[in-house]
């Protein structure tokens, strides 16, 4: 019993390893305007709720900005925290074109080196048609250094692709990143995404395992691609290459241009400084065994069978 008792405490302790080290360095939850309403004019307009001061801005909001809307995902967040309103990217509200965006102006995430991360997010297409990013970090780190590949990849970008790569399959969602050492790799959730359907996205990376888990408005996260065994650090132990640009939702950019416009609601987009377990990802997409509850069944294990001796 004794042995048992000190494997449940170990499984709880380590599950709970990753929450007691992990800290959110931004959390734009989009819960600052009313149904209908537009982002404001000015800077630190769409609130970043980690108290990191990573706050977010639109560029001009008659014409940039997505709209507050009170679709948000069926799935409750883990926190417990209500869930209002997400914005509204693409035509209306602000006019009829694609070209609705948030983004870190001047903000101290854009300088943070992650020897860990996790992005999460959750988003409903409103239509699938072109190349759509939900999210990303802008810029063009490759190209500028003598002996670099010139590649008009961003540091990181998760986009819905207009094609059928990988393995012939249209319309993945498609995460593609620079690791610390300049090279480019990409995880994909191997099934079309669909519209007027909501999907909940976390993207973990460390020094050697990156991996990509999706849950749907009824469906438990699942890992659906993973590159493990790697090398993603840099001289200084960062898996994403540094560039300063910031971060960005309802677009992406491509060979430094802003570009890959999206018309969908996007919510509670956050980025974590660790590669978290799936039992602390945003949502809870599904009653999962937290590892206290293995622990206890395993205690509780023990003690019937210790009553049978």
């Amino acid at each position: 019993m004794r042995k048992t008792f000190l494997w449940a405490a170990a499984l709880w302790l380590g599950g709970s390893a990753v929450v007691a080290n992990a800290a959110t360095q931004a959390y734009w939850r989009h819960e600052e305007g009313a149904a209908g309403a537009l982002i404001p004019a000015g800077p630190d307009t769409v609130l970043d709720s980690s108290g990191n001061g990573n706050h977010m801005r639109t560029f001009n909001p008659t014409f940039t900005s997505g709209t507050y809307s009170s679709t948000v995902s069926p799935v409750p967040l883990r926190s417990g925290l209500t869930n209002n309103f997400s914005l509204d990217f693409g035509p209306g509200g602000d006019d009829a074109g694609l070209n609705d965006d948030n983004y870190t102006d001047n903000k101290p995430i854009n300088d943070d080196l992650f020897s860990a991360v996790t992005f999460e997010m959750a988003f409903k297409m409103d239509a699938v048609s072109g190349w759509q990013a939900v999210f990303g970090e802008d810029g063009k780190p490759l190209g500028n250094q003598p002996g670099e590949p010139d590649s008009p990849v961003p540091p990181i970008k998760f986009l819905i692709r207009a094609d059928n790569f990988p393995d012939n399959i249209p319309n993945q969602l498609f995460v593609e990143w620079i690791d610390g050492d300049g090279d480019i790799h990409f995880l994909a959730n191997r099934e079309t995404v669909v519209a007027n359907q909501w999907y909940h996205v976390a993207f973990t990376l460390n020094a050697a395992d990156a991996r990509l888990y999706v849950a749907k408005e009824n469906t438990v996260y699942k890992q659906v691609d993973a590159k493990l065994g790697e090398d993603y650090a840099g001289a200084s132990g960062e898996v994403i290459v540094s560039e300063p640009l910031g971060y960005s939702i309802g677009r992406g950019m491509f060979n430094n241009n802003v570009a890959d416009w999206a018309d969908a609601h996007i919510d509670e987009v956050r980025i974590s400084d660790a590669a978290l377990a799936p039992g602390d990802f945003l949502f809870a997409a599904v009653p999962e065994p937290t590892g206290l509850t293995l622990a206890a069944a395993a205690v509780a294990a023990c003690g019937l069978r210790r009553f049978r001796r």
